[in-house]
């Protein structure tokens, strides 16, 4: 071995000597001879070959055109003289018996050296035209079998041989890749000599093939096997290619020991992989799954760890982050594109379930998510379709290095089926909670998995499907498992500001998911109650995750006060708690006033630097969202520390910044406050009147004495509404005027001589002045002005003995007056809702002069205004009693939520008689189920179910013997027996049995509506309902009496109206044939609703669904010559179309017409004339005096214009 290596470097210290020297030759048969004459010994033969190396590499390298042409001249000639006459011969004689005799020597010096010489001949050659032939030919002599030998030979000498082994390998390399790899599948094809002992090379790593304790990285032999893997890879075809792939380990033992090779080499073969294997639209796809296994990857990733140091020592520093960037670069490919080892997958729903395939049997009993269809135990074992990319991310380190963590995070978008495998794997952090890199690395990673977008459909394919997905998966992917309760609590409770940020961060991106998640399931299909059910204990399980809402309290509790950052963190993980899981927050007693009234305080603050004002601002943001969703926030509470109550405080902050986004935000707060507690009327633009003259002009300045004389008031009306409303009410009784007024109107007046005895003359100019701005104000908002007029003369009245305080008192209304009063306009929400429809569920209530500009909206013609889509249809009649025949232990209060109980009662008035027959008898079987059952109100349920019962079997009953006496002469106890029997006529009973019954289903579950009482009196009326009188008798019911509920503000309605309301959608949902319609006739219904629909007290809500029972009237064949003959439909809707809106709807629209209910009464005129038998209707109107009248009048007047 010594005595090779000191030969080695002998003859390296000769050839530099000569290559010292410019070689040229004249002549090929220079060339030749040279060859030729060194036929004797070795280091003669060497000596030649290295002048003939020498040669080639002078014209490669030659910069000199005339003299390379010269020597490229030579060449040629030496090779046309070197060329095989026939396919028996071979090219270059001169040096392949040369090699050959070496091989049959052993002279390992010309065994090195003719490969070597052969190929720079090939790299000198490859880019000349005119050698193509011959190096193509060449090549063919280099592949016959006694070259192929020599290169068996060659390859499989020991590893110590490097200066043979490479020379061969270099040379096998501008083999495969001359002319573009045009041989590269006859090289292939010589794969048992040439490829056998490849596997062998590459496995060898360089570190093991040299003494040195280092990595070498310009090792000989691994880079030449190395080179040419990759040049096979590159040319050849997709069939040879698949075969170099799946045969034995070569390419796994190249990657492996790619680590120690040198950056060039690795990024060349990164390169490779990508552009010849990845990107090969030949190879199949099974094939580059099977390349790139999960064990492949693997030994990728270990380049993550490859030595910057390493990669910049011999190139300068080029290639220092290029290997982990071509790294992540090919991964990314591989792992999240379907041209790599990804395979579509169905994101939540693991393989092997079918949420679409929803079992339905009529023997099985709903069991909801407990039956056995819906498997849901994937804690320990997550199945998934990409195995190889589970077991991959499994062996990343994504703590330690962010490549990592990006890479695995891409491959959760790509398939989000892989989260819960990974976390099932991985259920505890590695380090614990600390300061520590590593944690922090785990925790951004967590954070990022957090992050990722709910994936549409929860991954399935095309539409939501029937079923949920497993919630074991899905609470994965939204908080994983090493962010469990324990974990989070110790980072809140921990002093180091990162962690707690990191952990309140983390809790609030969860939130938000799970608020998208449970947005997916409310919007899933209604026909099953799976989708609800899952929703619910979806939450349970985040909610059995997280912290509780008192260690985030805890935590802000303990922050210092100048630690701004983690407060406002901390302030929106509780609002979001707020906000997403409000379930959890209603119980806390923790009061936020305190905190928002510290913040409003430092606010006010003139010296505050704008970065502190934008951070308080932040969190004023999050604090207002956290007072206005908890129950515990005292907003009129007032400590001696506060000059005023927090929502007075609130309010001077709105009116002293009117233009930042935290007044836009507390504004429908504090209204919601103050209207819901009765201090302002929610009916009209109260707030903008209060907040109006609140707001600071050039000569009136709002004072702290004001504002604690308007908390004083706030206060008291908040205490004693009683008191204020039934003083109102006399007021309005003694003016006869009934118009709305806010009682704080009242208040003031009252406390008005408090303010005359304050000795402070200056506060008590700037109450006047403030309470003139707010009389004025609430005048414009189309309050009561009569009474506003007569508590201002109250007040003057009471100032009688103080001549200056009256007069300021006078001069301040007499001033006001003079002005043109114009109220701000109202801030709308998010949702583009005012601030009283979103907070207080108003409807219709146009509150400012903003509001008068929605007429525009309605620019609709009436040729593009379809009725079918602006008023709904009435609920379908269920075609089957598919699902609704089985009621074997039902639970009575899941069946009415559901709807079952309503399917199944208006499936009594389906049209086809053998389902009313059907039903009739299952109805027999409920109402003994309602006995046996559990449910609390079973006794009114019983009561209703036995009522409808026996009201269709006296209604079948009835018709049953009306039949048998119309068309024979039987005896009717004959016939009664014959209708008990049958119990279902051909004809279907009225539709307001099953609608009334339908709407009184959710009345009786529920003793806190405002119609159990009304109900239970009708149900305890009769056992049965006469059909005829249930019309008159509700209409009588809801129009002509006082409403039960005491509560006058009912959902943002008063009692009255909501009671109408409930009315008009029964008839509207009862009215569907033209046995319906004579019901409504004989109980005049359509006089009932036109006297309403014109009334002042009728609202815009209660006008459209009036319109929306005559359209549906209008869909009856008949009805309409109903409407025109009895009721005056036509010129009711000539009145209805100019009615102009009253003062009940705002004074922005008092005495305007409305553009939407103008344009629907339109349509609804042509839809009466198109359905209506215009020839009947002509015939009826010729036989009716009126009408002789009116057309006489009308052509007279015709005749007279035209005179």
């Amino acid at each position: 071995m010594a005595v090779d290596e000191e030969r080695s470097r002998k003859r390296r210290k000769v050839d530099g000597s000569t290559s010292a020297t410019s070689i040229s030759f004249k002549s090929a048969d220079q060339i030749h001879r040279l060859l030729q004459s060194s036929q004797g010994s070795s280091p003669q033969v060497v000596a030649a070959i290295e002048r003939f190396k020498h040669f080639l590499y002078q014209i490669s390298e030659d910069q000199n055109i005339a003299s390379q042409t010269g020597q490229l001249k030579v060449l040629k000639e030496y090779c046309d003289l070197q060329s095989s006459a026939s396919h028996e011969e071979v090219d270059f004689p001169d040096l392949l018996s040369i090699w050959y005799s070496a091989s049959q020597s052993n002279d390992e010096a010309v065994l090195s050296a003719v490969p070597s010489v052969l190929t720079q001949f090939f790299r000198t050659i490859s880019s000349q035209l005119e050698f193509r032939e011959f190096g193509l030919s060449l090549c063919h002599s280099l592949l016959k079998r006694d070259q192929l030998r020599i290169f068996d030979k060659g390859l499989s000498l020991p590893r110590s041989k490097q200066q043979i082994i490479t020379p061969c390998l270099q040379l096998l390399t501008e083999i495969i890749s001359f002319d573009g790899g045009a041989l590269a599948s006859n090289v292939f094809g010589r794969r048992d000599y040439l490829y056998r002992r490849l596997d062998g090379l590459l496995s060898q790593l360089p570190s093991e093939s040299t003494d040195t304790p280092t990595p070498t990285p310009t090792s000989g032999v691994h880079k030449a096997a190395l080179e040419f893997l990759l040049a096979s890879l590159k040319y050849l075809d997709s069939e040879s290619k698949t075969e170099l792939i799946t045969h034995g380990r070569t390419l796994y033992s190249a990657v492996r020991s790619l680590p120690s090779g040198s950056a060039d080499v690795i990024t060349k073969a990164l390169d490779t992989l990508e552009r010849s294997v990845l990107a090969d639209e030949s190879l199949a796809k099974q094939i580059k799954r099977r390349c790139f296994n999960s064990g492949f990857l693997a030994a990728l990733a270990k380049l993550y760890d490859y030595p910057v140091e390493s990669s910049s020592a011999g190139d300068g520093g080029d290639h220092s982050t290029s290997v982990r960037e071509a790294l992540q670069r090919l991964l990314l490919q591989v792992c999240t594109t379907t041209k790599g080892v990804l395979v579509p997958q169905t994101g939540w729903y693991p393989p092997g379930t079918n949420p679409e395939s929803l079992q339905k049997d009529d023997s099985m009993i709903d069991l909801g998510l407990d039956s056995p269809f819906y498997f849901d135990d994937f804690t320990e074992k997550v199945p998934v379709k990409n195995g190889t990319l589970a077991i991959f991310i499994q062996t990343l380190k994504p703590e330690s290095d962010v490549l990592q963590a990006n890479l695995i995070i891409s491959i959760f978008a790509a398939a989000p089926e892989l989260v819960a495998d990974y976390t099932s794997k991985k259920q505890k952090l590695v380090v614990p909670p600390g300061d520590d890199p590593l944690w922090r690395g785990q925790f951004a990673f967590l954070f990022s998995v957090v992050k990722q977008p709910v994936p549409p459909n929860c991954g399935w394919p095309g539409k939501t499907p029937s079923t949920p997905p497993p919630l074991s998966i899905v609470i994965e992917s939204i908080l994983p498992k090493p962010l469990d309760r324990s974990t989070l609590t110790k980072c809140l409770q921990t002093k180091d500001d990162i962690i707690m940020i990191s952990a309140t961060r983390v809790l609030t991106v969860a939130l938000e998911k799970l608020d998208s998640a449970l947005k997916i399931f409310d919007t899933a299909p209604s026909d099953t109650t799976l989708w609800a059910q899952a929703a619910t204990r979806l939450m349970n399980l985040f909610i059995e995750r997280i912290p509780p809402l008192q260690d985030l309290v805890t935590a802000l509790q303990s922050l210092d006060k100048d630690n701004e950052q983690v407060r406002t963190t901390v302030l929106e993980c509780m609002a979001t708690y707020h906000k997403i899981l409000p379930s959890t927050t209603v119980a806390s007693k923790f009061d936020i006033g305190p905190t928002l009234s510290k913040t409003l305080q430092s606010l006010e603050s003139d010296s505050l630097e704008q970065e502190r004002r934008d951070v308080l601002q932040e969190q004023m943001t999050h604090l207002v969202q956290i007072a206005d969703a908890s129950l515990a926030t005292k907003w009129f509470h007032r400590t001696s520390s506060e000059p005023t109550s927090l929502v007075v405080q609130l309010l001077q902050y709105c009116a002293q910044w009117p233009d930042t986004a935290v007044t836009k935000q507390s504004l429908p707060v504090v209204q919601a406050v103050l209207c819901g507690k009765g201090i302002l009327s929610s009916t009209m633009a109260a707030f903008q009147a209060l907040l109006f003259s609140l707001t600071p002009s050039k000569k009136w300045q709002p004072e702290i004495e004001m504002y604690q004389f308007l908390d004083n008031c706030i206060t008291r009306t908040m205490q004693r509404p009683v008191k204020y409303l039934d003083r109102l009410e006399q007021m309005q009784q003694l003016l006869s005027d009934t118009t709305d007024l806010s009682l704080i109107a009242c208040c003031i007046a009252e406390q008005w001589s408090f303010v005359l005895k304050k000795e402070d003359k200056s506060a008590r100019k700037n109450i006047v002045g403030w309470v003139a701005r707010l009389f004025s104000a609430l005048e414009a908002a189309g309050q009561n002005w009569r009474v506003l007029n007569h508590l201002r003369e109250e007040m003057e009245r009471q100032a009688e003995g103080m001549e200056k305080a009256k007069a300021a008192f006078v001069k301040a209304f007499e001033k006001q007056q003079k002005k043109t009063v114009t109220l701000p306009p109202l801030v709308p929400t998010d949702s583009g809702e005012t601030p009283e429809a979103a907070e207080l569920g108003l409807n219709d209530k146009t509150l400012s002069a903003d509001h008068a500009a929605t007429n525009t909206q309605y620019q609709e013609t009436e040729s593009d205004m379809d009725m079918d889509k602006t008023f709904a249809a009435p609920a379908p009649i269920p075609t089957s009693l598919s699902g609704l025949d089985r009621w074997t232990k039902p639970d009575f209060e899941s069946e009415i939520k559901s709807g079952r109980l309503a399917s199944l009662l208006r499936c009594l008035i389906s049209p086809d008689t053998e389902i009313r027959l059907q039903v009739f008898h299952t109805l027999q079987t409920v109402m003994h189920a309602v006995e046996q059952s559990t449910f609390p109100e079973k006794t009114q349920l019983y009561l209703l179910l036995g009522e409808v019962y026996e009201t269709l079997r006296l209604h079948s009953i009835s018709l049953s013997v009306s039949h048998s006496q119309t068309h024979t002469h039987t005896d009717p106890s004959t016939t009664l027996s014959s209708a008990s029997s049958s119990l279902q006529p051909a004809r279907p009973p009225p539709s307001i049995i099953a609608e009334l019954a339908i709407q009184t289903l959710p009345v009786l579950a529920d003793p806190s509506s405002p119609f159990y009482r009304k109900t239970n009196k009708f149900l305890l009326r009769a056992p049965s309902w006469p059909t005829s009188s249930i019309l008159p008798y509700w209409l009588s019911l809801t129009f002509l009496t006082e409403p039960d509920s005491d509560d006058t503000d009912v959902g943002g309605q008063n009692a009255q109206a909501l009671e109408i309301d409930r009315l008009l959608d029964l008839l509207a949902n009862s009215l569907r044939t033209d046995s319906d319609m004579d019901l409504f006739r004989r109980a005049h219904v359509f006089a009932r609703l036109f006297a309403y629909f014109l009334a002042p007290v009728c609202s815009k809500q209660a006008r459209k669904k009036i319109l929306r029972v005559v359209h549906i009237a209008t869909t009856i064949p008949g009805a309409s010559d109903t409407l025109i003959t009895r009721a005056g439909v036509r010129e009711w809707l000539a009145i209805a179309r100019n009615l102009r809106d009253h003062s009940g709807h705002g004074a922005a629209l008092f005495g305007k017409v409305d553009a939407e209910i103008s344009l629907l009464v339109d349509v609804l005129a042509k839809e009466v004339e198109r359905s209506c038998d215009a020839e009947a209707i002509a015939r009826w109107e010729s036989q009716r005096s009126v009408f002789k009248a009116g057309d006489a009048t009308g052509m007279a007047g015709g005749e007279k214009k035209d005179g």
